[in-house]
């Protein structure tokens, strides 16, 4: 790598270090108002990009009890849950988040994912079609919607939604390997 592109890179070193300084500026400001959900809220996004799930987790179930009502702490709660392979509990938090603002297509299409994921594929199908009645120039719904119709052997229906998929933005490829993949599982069950 030469060193003139060495110097176009972020110093991660240093990005790390400011997140960490907001994590604690964050504490001072929750330590003197332990109330503040907002505080709670940025402190545990800060924690998952830190990659530490399980304490942003915390920090978002904080906010939740101080502030039920704010649609994004149970959505982005559901996305520490994805990181820690607790779909259930995600699939709970998109669907509180969906139900809290019924327009929130990430959480429905995340919601589908995640039932995907738990080879739920009826509820993964369900969900998607609710995310794309209400976007329907959304590529994740579709492409969860094509995982699901290919894990249940509707290779017609899967193939016309990986073409939806890749037609508003989904890498084709990226979707294409996870759609061999969704066969070969079906060939397990």
């Amino acid at each position: 790598m030469s060193h003139e592109h060495q110097k176009k890179l972020p110093n991660m070193d240093s990005i790390i270090e400011n997140m960490e300084k907001e994590v604690s500026d964050l504490t001072e400001i929750i330590d003197s108002d332990p109330n503040d959900s907002s505080a709670y809220s940025r402190r545990g996004l800060l924690l998952g990009q830190l990659v530490r799930p399980k304490d942003a987790i915390d920090d978002f179930t904080k906010a939740i009890t101080i502030n039920p009502e704010d649609s994004n702490i149970f959505y982005n709660r559901g996305m520490a849950y994805i990181h820690v392979k607790q779909l259930s509990l995600a699939i709970d938090d998109f669907t509180q988040s969906a139900t809290l603002d019924p327009a929130n297509v990430d959480a429905i299409s995340n919601a589908a994912m995640a039932h995907y994921e738990s080879r739920h594929y009826d509820a993964a199908i369900r969900e998607s079609n609710r995310a794309i009645s209400i976007d329907n120039k959304r590529s994740l719904p579709y492409a969860v919607r094509a995982l699901s119709r290919a894990a249940l052997d509707e290779e017609e229906l899967s193939l016309e939604d990986l073409a939806t998929a890749v037609k508003y933005g989904f890498d084709a490829h990226t979707l294409g390997m996870l759609i061999k993949q969704a066969r070969r599982k079906r060939g397990e069950n």
